[in-house]
């Protein structure tokens, strides 16, 4: 794969599920893409990807909390967790994407937090066992998360690289909440169009407050057709917010994936 600064890296997508898009994937290795699973059902499918664009894809296999409701029900095997462990001892790539998420629901309700909480709890646990970096959805909970990290953290069981994903907190619980400390260490921040256009002088003043080398941009779109026009506005909405010219934000980006992901 090359290391190449010009290359973009799209560092949560879910390109999966639009195999018709596919021909419009760049296979000579100027855009890498980390291909996000979501429901173990879908674990297959990004394998499938990684096998057929193999030298682009960094694949990733987890358990969303929109989907804890399947493993509560049984569609999700009971052994789920063995086999994300499995799965990714054989075929590398990230534990995601997981997380806590208090505005999900399905037909009828909210769904369950509680469940949320011991399916992720597991998630970062095999993180941290496989020395994997992960990527973390976080909707209205990000008390919650943080004080889920800091106990990982005073318990020396972190995962080595956490990606706070299209982050939609306030910039005062990302300083406060994150960027402290260990933990502070470890994590990146990434920001996507689709989410972070939608206020953008919140997420211009929370780009200023993460380290430089541990920025991320993404499209977090399922179509690969897409992505392209997603990242350079990702991209230029962190130039904007650094006051950096747009080809060394690229460059900088670049590189801070490279460490994130560290061995691709």
């Amino acid at each position: 794969m090359t290391t190449e600064a010009t290359t973009v890296y799209d560092v949560h997508c879910h390109i999966h599920e639009t195999p018709k898009s596919f021909k419009d994937l760049d296979n000579e290795g100027q855009a890498v893409y980390c291909v996000q699973a979501t429901k173990y059902s879908d674990w297959a499918d990004v394998l499938d990807l990684k096998t057929q664009f193999d030298k682009i894809i960094i694949p990733a296999f987890g358990v969303h909390p929109w989907f804890v409701e399947r493993v509560q029900s049984g569609e999700i095997p009971s052994t789920w967790a063995s086999e994300l462990r499995q799965v990714l001892m054989q075929h590398g790539g990230i534990v995601g994407e997981c997380g806590l998420d208090k505005a999900a629901r399905n037909a009828t309700s909210l769904i369950p937090f509680e469940p949320q909480v011991e399916i992720l709890e597991t998630q970062l646990g095999i993180a941290h066992e496989l020395c994997l970096p992960v990527s973390l959805h976080c909707v209205r909970a990000f008390g919650v998360l943080a004080d889920m990290l800091r106990k990982l953290e005073k318990s020396q069981r972190l995962p080595p690289r956490i990606m706070l994903h299209s982050y939609s907190g306030s910039p005062d619980m990302l300083q406060q909440m994150f960027l402290r400390g260990e933990l502070g260490q470890r994590i990146y921040v990434s920001f996507s169009r689709f989410v972070n256009c939608r206020n953008r002088a919140k997420s211009e003043e929370c780009i200023r407050i993460v380290p430089a080398e541990r920025l991320l941009v993404e499209s977090d779109l399922h179509d690969a057709s897409s992505t392209a026009a997603a990242l350079e506005a990702a991209i230029a909405l962190v130039a904007e917010a650094r006051g950096w010219d747009f080809s060394q934000t690229k460059k900088t980006l670049a590189a801070n994936s490279r460490a994130f992901f560290k061995y691709f």
